[in-house]
């Protein structure tokens, strides 16, 4: 049976996407404190805090992986709603251990799960890709069954036509590629120039200066993401729509059309909100399709659909000549 592969290279790509996402609400929980002139935790307890929810997510994630193993569920939707009950799982035992810098405000406890569950299924998501598939055998002690039909052999290699997946989990990951951008900008004024903040009495400065230098970057990212993410997603699929009609299927042709559907995207833009920042559009539109590609993978073109026939004498080509005159019966 087919299952998703044991790879430590895929785990730590997973991995990556769950220290990000911790590191950046770990920096916004402490700029909350940083905001309301209150002392925030400790350096060293804001580092237990994230890694202690790094861990319990991994542990999680990889018990997921095991029991899909097991049951032999090898499909990227199965592994995505794995990671995002792994990720629902791991932000009920962080409210009842205390585990959140700036724990959710009353109300909010379960519209603040949206988020982990969303970045729990793209990490999961993103493990079954890169790990790839691996067949097993039976299991032991299993006996074989003489009236199921033998799965056929997957070949080695492949060289029929493919074309790019459509991937929601590609779009998620590419539509992120703005407020990337953003953060990466900001950082270096940031270091440079944001070298002192007007903190209360209460607060250690040199603590708190640090955060603040963290802290800006997330909230712009986080801004921007939530300005961002629906027009981008936009993009990306009429990027990947256009790139599927001219059946283009490697990273280079994904960039370029991108850029062109971040022209169009500008100019229309252009009319509203005049402004020469929008030529990072075409870049970010560019670097979007690039991503989608890379993240999305290729499946073989589909095989032409089966044809539901009720008279055999239909079943002649087009140019047929049975097809070029019609027959006549007299009525009459």
């Amino acid at each position: 049976m087919p299952v998703i592969r044991n790879s430590a290279r895929a785990f730590i790509a997973a991995l990556i996407v769950l220290v990000i996402f911790h590191a950046i609400m770990s920096v916004l929980g402490l700029g909350v404190f940083l905001a309301n002139k209150i002392e925030p935790p400790s350096p060293d307890r804001a580092f237990q805090i994230f890694v202690a929810r790094v861990a319990v997510d991994a542990a999680l994630l990889a018990a997921g992986h095991w029991l899909l193993r097991s049951f032999g569920l090898a499909t990227r939707m199965v592994y995505g709603l794995m990671g995002g009950t792994a990720a629902a799982v791991g932000y009920a035992f962080a409210l009842s251990q205390d585990l959140n810098i700036a724990p959710p405000l009353d109300g909010t406890l379960l519209t603040a799960a949206v988020l982990p569950i969303l970045v729990g299924m793209i990490s999961a998501t993103l493990y079954a890709q890169f790990a790839g598939r691996e067949m097993l055998g039976a299991r032991p002690g299993s006996t074989a069954n003489p009236d199921v039909a033998p799965v056929p052999a997957i070949p080695a290699n492949f060289d029929g036509p493919v074309q790019v997946r459509t991937s929601m989990a590609a779009t998620t990951i590419a539509a992120l590629v703005p407020a990337a951008m953003v953060a990466l900008i900001t950082i270096p004024f940031v270091t440079f120039f944001l070298t002192e903040w007007d903190t209360g009495g209460s607060q250690n400065p040199a603590w708190a200066n640090q955060i603040s230098r963290m802290a800006l970057p997330a909230y712009l990212f986080m801004a921007t993401l939530l300005a961002t993410a629906i027009p981008s997603a936009i993009i990306v699929s009429v990027t990947h729509a256009a790139a599927r009609a001219f059946r283009r299927t490697r990273g280079t042709d994904y960039a370029v059309i991108g850029a062109v559907v971040g022209i169009v995207a500008s100019v229309a833009l252009a009319m509203l909100v005049p402004t020469p920042l929008l030529a990072l559009v075409v870049v970010a539109a560019a670097i979007m399709g690039a991503a989608y590609r890379r993240f999305a993978g290729l499946e073989p073109l589909p095989l032409p659909e089966a044809v539901l026939a009720t008279d055999p004498a239909a079943l002649v080509g087009e140019h047929d000549p049975a097809r070029q005159t019609r027959a006549v019966i007299m009525n009459g």
